[in-house]
């Protein structure tokens, strides 16, 4: 898909250094808390994950925006039953990265699962939605966003999760039509991360 000069394709191997800093971008907080580590950080997990294919973080569930060839936005979609296989693919990434300490990675996982929720079935889920900080207020985030949506027809909703605090993220969503339908909360382990929307769109 091209608008002025504006290229989305499906992401790549390659990549892997201009993407992983936006994936991590879409929720800093939250990756941190989950794969942080000992001496690993998220971005081992994500580097080392994203270059292979059947986990949530892969290139394969990716897609990327381009100008003149350089990266600048990324996003991804998922939808149920393939989450679950991916989760599982996920799961053993974890293994792989963190060894004796996965079960702790494994747990916050599962913690922030609370507040991120896999997709509901039926369900177009977007995630890792995110634009390059020098290219942002440019309409690239919501063409990312319609591009996915109009690629996958058979669906009748797509959902989002945003974090609170972010209220351009909020207010760009909602002008697309999204609605919030829930706001979850981290109850007992409060400013881990934020307090997230979970916004709906009929489509």
């Amino acid at each position: 898909m091209t608008n002025n000069h504006l290229t989305i394709r499906k992401a790549i191997p390659s990549d892997k250094d201009f993407i992983v800093p936006l994936i991590y971008s879409s929720g800093p907080k939250a990756w941190t808390f989950v794969f942080q580590e000992g001496q690993k950080t998220a971005f081992d997990f994500l580097n080392t994950s994203y270059v292979r294919r059947g986990n949530t973080v892969s290139y394969t569930n990716h897609f990327v925006a381009e100008i003149e060839g350089r990266v600048v936005g990324s996003i991804l979609s998922y939808s149920q039953p393939s989450f679950l296989a991916l989760t599982l693919g996920t799961a053993l990434r974890i293994l792989s990265v963190y060894g004796l300490r996965a079960p702790k990675v494994m747990a916050r996982g599962l913690k922030t699962e609370t507040i991120i929720q896999p997709p509901k079935s039926g369900c177009l889920y977007l995630g890792h939605i995110a634009v390059l900080e020098t290219e942002r207020n440019k309409g690239i985030a919501k063409e990312l966003i319609n591009f996915m949506i109009s690629k996958e027809t058979k669906y009748k909703t797509s959902s989002l999760d945003v974090s609170a605090e972010n209220q351009p993220a909020i207010s760009l969503y909602q002008k697309l039509g999204f609605q919030i339908k829930e706001t979850r909360h981290p109850l007992g382990w409060e400013g881990t991360i934020p307090s997230h929307y979970y916004m709906e769109k009929q489509i």
